[in-house]
């Protein structure tokens, strides 16, 4: 019975913290990164002024789906222990690229 409790106990503890990692990863609408915050809407220039050349793991560019005169910018950065993803693109045209997205992974 004791064996039966523990386990169950370790169990609840296993699932616990398995749930608290996937509440962290996925969609969020901004990043804390050195004690600044990175948001949607921010510019890229800005963005860029906070993560250093060295923070970016590696960037896909593509034809962005939602404007045909905008490419859409993906750069996947590694600060710390901390993993996420920034898309960038023309949320208007002319006009300077911004965050459309950002992405934290466990």
């Amino acid at each position: 019975m004791k064996r039966m409790l523990r386990l169950l106990v370790l169990l609840l503890m296993v699932f616990s913290i398995f749930g608290s990692m996937l509440s962290y990863a996925g969609d969020v609408k901004s990043l804390s990164v050195r004690g600044k915050t990175i948001k949607i809407g921010d510019t890229a220039d800005y963005v860029i002024s906070i993560l250093k050349k060295s923070d970016m793991v590696n960037q896909t560019v593509t034809k962005d789906p939602n404007n045909q005169n905008s490419l859409l910018i993906v750069k996947n950065y590694k600060v710390k222990k901390q993993y996420f993803t920034v898309h960038f693109a023309r949320v208007q045209d002319p006009g300077p690229y911004s965050v459309v997205k950002i992405i934290v992974e466990k």
